[in-house]
């Protein structure tokens, strides 16, 4: 660290107290299981530290994302109590994502560090085809544009290249890992600055690794946070070649809660439109807008709330999450908190404080302290509040249900297990089966669930795929109407836009009523497996009167369409998309060109939605099956082992695969 700040712990713990009673329910049942950890049947005690282990790694995340220059670094500093970590004057040229994995732990202090780097692959995407800047302009006939993204590659790669000498070509791809770290060592991978081309007094480290540099991990050990939690603070997304956004996209896929920040300053600009594209795939319940830098208005208290009503306008015009919640607050504010004072604040930010502590502080109860009145006029309480609710009615309450179901089934197993153990010698010792035949009998059980759940999901998933075919199709002969019609009007010379948000709300609808559909499926697979093995437990044993009833698991969570936000030619108005238009020649060239365009810039796009998105469901489902069957498969096979003395069959390997499938350009 560049210098130690005091612990604030008052100020992060009440933060984040939010995450107490997911907590403790999560501690009752780390307990629970606990106890049937040492079961005398080895596959019930081995499953039970499973889901042991599983509480002890869960780790739910919240996405960061936002311009660059809106203040989110300094803001992701204070919410995790190290104001001076991470170097909030990064460059554009920057495209790192940094991952702060905080854990719960008895002292804070910095532990592992890990920074991953581009591959050579996609450098050689980029110089080759201009990133997905170049692809655009491309297939606009901009060859122009491309060579000047080109340009500008060439430039960073041999910046780089004298700064790295050979060692270039073999650190892509590659990864370095530390056992501890500091603010200095992360400047290296992380940090450029906003003048590192120009200046000629930069530290040699300072930035070395930067512009190769991908994703960042950091660990800390922090005692004010009741579990673990990670924060990832991702790149602004304007950036020329549209790397940032693709990572931005990346990281909110394995996120199911973002932050939105912006500058109150420039709410919501132009520019914020691919931000609103990625959020409006999201539910509105994992979504928080955090509107930063109100210091920098002049009457907090008397625009707030005429920038809160402008953003609510602006994402009901553009699709977005009409219902987020918006927060505003300062990061600045929080951090002089954390540092313990305001006297660092500027006098403009002061002033701003001032304004805006009359607005809210006259019907509040006294502080305990100036830190405590500060840290909550920054927003970072309401924020951390936010989050905290947000991921235990998300993360939080999707890993309860799956525990306290698997929980009550072993609770069941256990009773059997001990049942079993009563008996007395004779009479296979309470089994009425050998594990010969309950193998087989549990195969035959194993069999039907997966061929019935494939079976459902392939005419779903051809389904899936006409449904959005279809949206494509129809839209751009929409779309294509449009443009024909315009030009009719208008001529060639007239600039021509069209929005492909009518497009984005197909797609999505498609893919929502997918994961429905395959969902009801799967609950009925499922529900009809847990009765049949419930039905094995009752021939298998002799349990008397009241046999055992398994409850199926529950779905897995399907992950937003957060690909439909991606930027696409239609989404851009600079000057090349101009040039398409009068470099057509006729009116049917420029309405084929125009379909084609369409058709080849949504293509990679529907792609990504059923591979990453409605497969990757599919395939959860799936998984969720199998782990089901394999555990009580091992259960069942154990008792009966344990029973008879009887060796239990090696089960075999059985692998369930869905259809491999891709839209095929029309």
């Amino acid at each position: 660290m560049t210098r130690q700040d005091p612990a604030p712990a008052p100020l992060l713990s009440g933060a984040f107290s939010g995450f107490r009673p997911l907590a403790d329910r999560l501690a009752a049942l780390d307990s629970r299981l606990e106890e049937h950890a040492a079961s005398q049947n080895a596959a019930i005690a081995t499953r039970a530290r499973q889901m042991r282990q599983k509480i002890r790694e869960f780790e739910p995340s919240v996405t960061m994302i936002g311009q660059v220059k809106a203040g989110k670094t300094t803001l992701v500093n204070a919410m995790t109590g190290w104001r001076d970590m991470l170097p909030a004057d990064v460059n554009p040229w920057t495209s790192v994502v940094t991952a702060l994995h905080l854990q719960t732990g008895k002292t804070r202090a910095t532990r592992n560090a890990s920074f991953r780097f581009f591959t050579e692959d996609e450098w050689t995407h980029l110089l080759q085809r201009g990133g997905r800047m170049g692809e655009l302009a491309h297939r606009a006939g901009a060859d122009e544009e491309v060579d000047k993204v080109r340009a500008q590659l060439e430039v960073m790669r041999e910046k780089s290249r004298e700064r790295l000498g050979r060692r270039f070509e073999l650190l892509l791809g590659q990864s370095h890992d530390y056992d501890n770290f500091n603010a200095e060592l992360i400047e290296r991978y992380v940090c450029l600055g906003d003048d590192f081309w120009e200046s000629d007094e930069i530290s040699d480290q300072r930035g070395r690794f930067a512009d190769i540099t991908r994703t960042a991990d950091l660990w800390f050990a922090q005692p004010d946070l009741p579990l673990n939690l990670c924060i990832r603070d991702t790149p602004g997304v304007n950036d020329t070649f549209m790397i940032r956004e693709q990572i931005t996209i990346n990281a909110l896929r394995g996120s199911r809660l973002c932050v939105m920040v912006l500058a109150a300053t420039q709410a919501l600009t132009t520019v914020d439109l691919a931000l609103i594209r990625m959020i409006s795939n999201v539910a509105s319940r994992d979504v928080i807008i955090f509107v930063n830098r109100i210091d920098e208005l002049a009457d907090p208290a008397r625009e707030v709330p005429e920038i809160r009503t402008s953003i609510l306008d602006t994402l009901r015009k553009h699709g977005g999450p009409a219902e987020a919640e918006i927060i505003f607050g300062c990061g600045a504010w929080a951090s002089e908190a954390i540092a313990g004072g305001i006297e660092g604040l500027a006098q403009p930010s002061a002033e701003a404080l001032l304004n805006w502590a009359e607005h809210h502080c006259a019907d509040h109860k006294p502080f305990e302290s100036l830190e405590e009145m500060v840290w909550m006029l920054s927003g970072l309480q309401a924020l951390g509040q936010a989050i905290a609710t947000r991921i235990e009615a998300g993360a939080g309450a999707q890993l309860l249900q799956e525990l306290e179901t698997e929980a009550g089934n072993l609770d069941q197993s256990q009773t059997v297990a001990e049942h079993l153990q009563t008996k007395t010698e004779g009479a296979a010792r309470g089994c009425t089966m050998t594990p010969d035949t309950l193998a087989t009998a549990f195969d035959a059980v194993e069999q039907s669930a997966r061929q019935a759940l494939i079976a459902g999901i392939e005419p779903l998933q051809h389904a899936f795929i006409d449904r959005i075919d279809a949206s494509r199709k129809t839209f751009v002969a929409r779309a294509t109407e449009a443009v024909i019609r315009h030009l009719e009007m208008y001529g060639e010379l007239e600039v021509y836009t069209y929005d492909p948000s009518g497009l984005r709300v197909l797609l999505r609808s498609g893919y929502q009523r997918h994961v429905r559909a395959v969902g009801k499926h799967g609950v009925a697979t499922m529900a009809a497996a847990a009765a049949e093995i419930s039905a094995l437990y009752e021939k298998a044993f002799d349990l008397g009167a009241v046999p055992p009833e398994m409850d199926p698991p529950p779905l897995p969570q399907a992950a937003p369409p957060i690909v439909l936000g991606q930027t696409i030619a239609l989404d851009l108005r600079g000057t090349w998309w101009s040039r398409f238009w009068r470099r057509r020649k006729g009116y049917d060239a420029c309405a084929d060109d125009f379909a084609r365009l369409i058709h080849d810039e949504t293509q990679p796009m529907l792609n990504r939605l059923v591979s990453e998105n409605a497969q990757h469901f599919e395939d959860a489902v799936i998984e969720t099956l199998g782990d089901y069957l394999a555990t009580h498969r091992k259960i069942l096979l154990g008792m009966a082992e344990a029973a008879s003395d009887a060796p239990t069959p090696a089960p075999q390997r059985r692998t369930a695969s869905g259809v491999d499938y891709r839209l095929e350009a029309s």
